[in-house]
């Protein structure tokens, strides 16, 4: 499968905003980010509050995950025939009220920990129908040549909304308290849901009448087909997978890594969290601008290489662990290469993944993309966390650092089909 380039015609970020449409979902998208934002510190403090148990919070985690990997790839069958821009709206909406009333039982003091089970699972299952709507219905209402610019817009905006609405989240959570937060969470929802009901979009092949169960199997099934018959396709999985992997390390070992290898204290943790969000802006900015440049090929590897470079300089602060400033310099570099290099590369992933499958595959074929690299999370932090009983941290990032230059040589060298 050849994917073409428009060579001829000069696009650029002013052309996105003359999208109106598009716009209105990059609008929808922002506001969830900035909720999203405030509440991934609440919801986390709250959990911990209401649970009082570690392996209760572990619990809540794994139950928000598990629709995203076990049924997304079944809802995305349902969501070919679905109107998508009205199960965006209906979805929103669950999910804020959820949200909100989350925040307003914990305000009562009636919230427990099995009542927080449920709605997370309600919530991530209102997620899991939303998220290939939501991929499907791009190509409705974008062109082919705007997706790069369209979509690193869309990433860069949500970066730079998400720094404002960690800072926020303080604020918000020192004077009136978490369930604010999460509250705030709720109503972005309801904002996302009433700027998503003036799209206009036309929808074409929805499911008329009762749903018949001969029929969804028939469509799941052609859905599995074709991924299956399409290897650059099924490549952009895996790689989806593996780079979601591959960045859990960073993710789960975050303040291990700032004390037993950086050998510094709690301050660093905002800092650093703040260089990775930087830096994937700075990514999400650049990638239109040099997708055109380089092959597809040559982009992820060369992506590849920097997030294995980025991810072991962090074991070079033990050659000067009495220079704070320089450890910290360290870190922030370290921290923006990572996030430019995984942020240029989910970029090409998703551009290059739209491009290649039929818009009529793209909700069941985007449900199963979303579910493996979802899975990988999960299933990565196990193995990250049985390794630590018998690896120092410091070498858990060197062998990080190694798989990924080994994985990504191996893409150069290899015939692995990307276009």
């Amino acid at each position: 499968m050849k994917i073409h380039e428009n060579k001829t015609e000069k696009i650029g970020y002013q052309d996105i905003f003359k999208q109106r449409e598009y716009l209105k979902i990059i609008l929808a998208s922002l506001i969830n980010r900035f909720g999203d934002s405030m509440d991934v510190i609440a919801f986390t403090w709250l959990v911990y509050a209401i649970t009082k148990s570690a392996a209760w919070a572990a619990v809540v985690a794994a139950v928000n995950q598990l629709p995203s990997v076990f049924l997304q790839p079944f809802a995305g069958a349902l969501v070919e025939g679905m109107e998508k821009k009205r199960l965006m709206v209906v979805t929103d909406i669950i999910r804020g009220t959820i949200t909100v009333g989350i925040a307003l039982l914990y305000l009562l003091g009636r919230l427990n920990p099995w009542i927080l089970l449920c709605f997370t699972l309600v919530n991530s299952t209102a997620e899991a129908f939303r998220l290939p709507a939501s991929l499907a219905i791009t190509p409705k209402i974008l062109e082919e040549k705007y997706y790069a610019y369209g979509t690193s817009l869309n990433a860069t905006l949500s970066r730079i909304v998400e720094l404002i609405g960690l800072g926020a989240a303080g604020i918000v959570i020192g004077i009136w308290g978490a369930e604010a937060a999460i509250a705030i969470d709720g109503a972005s929802f309801f904002g996302s849901a009433w700027i998503l009901s003036f799209l206009h979009v036309k929808e074409h092949s929805l499911q008329k009448g009762k749903l018949q169960i001969k029929g969804y199997m028939a469509t799941l099934k052609d859905g599995f087909c074709y991924l299956k018959g399409q290897p650059v396709i099924r490549n952009f999985c895996l790689f989806a997978i593996f780079n979601n992997a591959i960045t859990v390390p960073l993710s789960a070992l975050q303040m291990p890594l700032i004390q037993e290898v950086l050998r510094q204290g709690e301050g660093l943790l905002s800092i650093f969290s703040i260089a990775l969000t930087v830096g994937m802006g700075i990514g999400s900015f650049l990638y239109p601008f040099i997708s055109p440049l380089l092959s597809v090929r040559t982009l992820f590897v060369g992506c590849g290489l920097f997030m294995g470079a980025g991810t072991y300089s962090y074991t070079l602060a033990e050659w000067f662990l009495s220079q704070t400033a320089a450890i910290y310099g360290l870190a922030i570099a370290a921290s923006i290469v990572i996030g430019i290099s995984v942020s240029i590369l989910n970029s090409a992933l998703s551009v290059q993944f739209m491009k290649a499958v039929k818009p009529e595959y793209l909700a069941r074929v985007g449900s199963i993309f979303n579910a493996g690299a979802s899975a990988a999370m999960p299933a990565a932090s196990f193995l990250v966390s049985w390794i630590t009983t018998f690896c120092p941290v410091s070498e858990i990032f060197r062998l990080t650092a190694l798989f990924c230059v080994i994985i990504y040589l191996a893409l150069a060298l290899l015939k692995v089909r990307l276009e």
